[in-house]
């Protein structure tokens, strides 16, 4: 009986410095989701970060996009919820200055104004910098590459470009 209280004391000091290294990003950007449409998203994103070394962070994250057009003296709207799941490579190349490299999972779900709605799924590639503008933020850009499948056409490509601040948890 004594063993399980010294034992949770055990692993709550084992897991005490990974509960401090966490972030929380917010940003803004565009996303361009199949190139066969002109129009941008205005995509505004958060993401939780968790460092697992300290040049290793795992994030996950979400988007809301909207794009507008005029159709015949009226205002149309698509949307678009992007969900992300991956892991960044961070290369420091001063105190204050990194960059990153970047490789997950994305699932899209588009809501069109007339439109049947649809699901991307597939894999990303993302490449950024970051820069230390205070001791409790980092500004980031970031380009991310997406190869989506879904109906009707099956294989489609995404960019999203986006800025942001990262804000740390300690």
């Amino acid at each position: 009986m004594r063993r399980f209280p010294l034992l949770l004391l055990f692993v709550f000091f084992s897991l005490a410095p990974a509960a401090f290294s966490q972030s929380l990003s917010a940003g803004v950007g565009a996303d361009f989701l199949k190139y066969d449409k002109a129009i941008p998203f205005l995509d505004v994103r958060a993401q939780y970060i968790h460092h697992i070394h300290p040049d290793v962070e795992i994030f996950a994250g979400g988007s809301f996009a909207i794009t507008t057009r005029k159709d015949d003296g009226s205002t149309r709207a698509d949307f678009l919820f992007p969900l992300d799941l991956g892991v960044n490579f961070l290369f420091p190349l001063s105190e204050a200055f990194a960059w990153y490299f970047g490789a997950g999972g994305t699932a899209q779900f588009l809501i069109p104004h007339t439109d049947t709605k649809r699901v991307y799924m597939g894999p990303f590639a993302n490449l950024g910098i970051r820069a230390g503008i205070h001791t409790h933020m980092e500004w980031y850009l970031e380009v991310r590459q997406d190869l989506i499948f879904g109906e009707p056409d099956w294989i489609y490509t995404s960019t999203r470009l986006s800025t942001g601040i990262v804000f740390p948890l300690w």
